[in-house]
């Protein structure tokens, strides 16, 4: 485990051995890659890229560097339910691997690391990669089980601990899986309309496991379940940020600690309000703004008419636009924050719209 040093940096020296145990399993030019050409990015098929529009999703990807992550397994973060033996740690969209095969190789008293990816061709990354972690050390690894493109694993011959992988969708399998894990790895961005069946899941979290998240909880708890889940103190600050392939100088992520002796912290948000994958872009060209899908990645010049939980809707009779929250049907004139922000109100594209503005 990493030694309490440097905690205000984004990252911690990852030990020599597992960065060599890195290297050995996915090749020296994929550890530490930076920037958003990297290759679980480039192998994506065009079938894969088609099928993540379909849902909603975009296949933009990054990962953690090792530092980061070594940071993330300090004990102040996460790193707490994995100082005894026997923990579980499950990674919910491992991509290419390297996150779930740096915790086996950093911490060895985890007994179990279960990696689940969507994206076929990313899960054949680590497939291989996992492959050859075993073959580069066959007195001390072996692979205990394997079905191409579908599940393997890794077991190490003297404590019988495993490195497993999936392709399968988390929801189907994985979080299935929160009430065994010390430890719940998360860091995807997943769309909005998945986030009340997403708290639901977390919400039956083994007390005292942790969680590293892309997503602030508070923000994304669109359930009336109760949260569980409280932000532990050494993250609270801002500046605590983690490197990343996108962003080496450091990335928010956040991290909680499942505590059911204490009262809830994360309360849902009556109509959720605030949340917006949309986000307004200026273009210089054109001296106008467009908005673009940070779920999709898609962009467009027209006013989203769908923004988190909430439409707009056109009134003949009246002459104005008024706003539903699509999971409980409220309506309301006043654009709720999340639309507001883009420049929606009840005028909007009308002749009252100069006089309100």
């Amino acid at each position: 485990m990493a030694q309490e040093k440097s905690l205000g940096g984004p990252g911690l020296p990852t030990p020599p051995a597992v960065v060599e145990g890195l290297v050995r399993a996915f090749g020296k030019d994929k550890i530490g890659e930076t920037g958003y050409d990297l290759a679980a990015t480039r192998c994506c098929t065009e079938n894969e890229k088609a099928e993540a529009r379909k849902r909603g999703q975009s296949l933009l990807y990054g990962e953690m560097l090792p530092d980061g992550v070594s940071k993330a397994l300090h004990p102040s973060r996460l790193g707490q339910p994995l100082l005894g033996d026997g923990a579980v740690v499950l990674e919910l969209g491992m991509g290419s691997g390297t996150v779930a095969a740096q915790i086996f190789l950093q911490c060895p008293s985890v007994r179990h690391v279960l990696g689940v990816e969507l994206v076929r061709t990313r899960y054949e990354i680590a497939e291989a990669a996992f492959k050859r972690l075993a073959a580069s050390e066959p007195g001390k690894y072996r692979i205990q089980s394997s079905k191409p493109g579908e599940q393997i694993c890794l077991a190490e011959a003297s404590t019988s601990r495993q490195l497993e992988g999936r392709c399968a969708d988390f929801f189907a399998l994985g979080l299935d899986l929160v009430q065994k894990a010390d430890v719940i790895f998360f860091a995807v961005n997943i769309p909005c309309k998945l986030f009340a069946q997403l708290c639901e899941r977390l919400a039956q979290a083994k007390e005292g496991c942790r969680l590293f998240t892309y997503h602030r909880l508070d923000t994304v708890w669109w359930s009336e379940v109760q949260c569980p889940w409280h932000q532990v103190e050494a993250n609270v600050p801002d500046a605590d940020t983690f490197a990343t392939s996108w962003s080496p100088q450091g990335y928010r992520f956040y991290v909680y600690t499942c505590d059911r002796s204490r009262q809830p912290q994360i309360k849902a948000e009556a109509r959720n309000e605030t949340f917006s994958e949309w986000q307004a872009m200026w273009d210089e060209a054109s001296q106008t703004y467009y908005y673009h899908n940070q779920e999709n990645e898609l962009s467009q010049w027209e006013l989203p008419r769908q923004v988190g939980c909430w439409s707009s809707n056109w009134s003949e009779e009246h002459g104005a636009w008024f706003f539903s929250h699509l999971p409980t049907g409220h309506s309301q004139w006043d654009a709720p924050k999340c639309m507001a922000d883009l420049g929606w109100s009840w005028a909007y594209g009308t002749p009252a719209a100069e006089k309100t503005g």
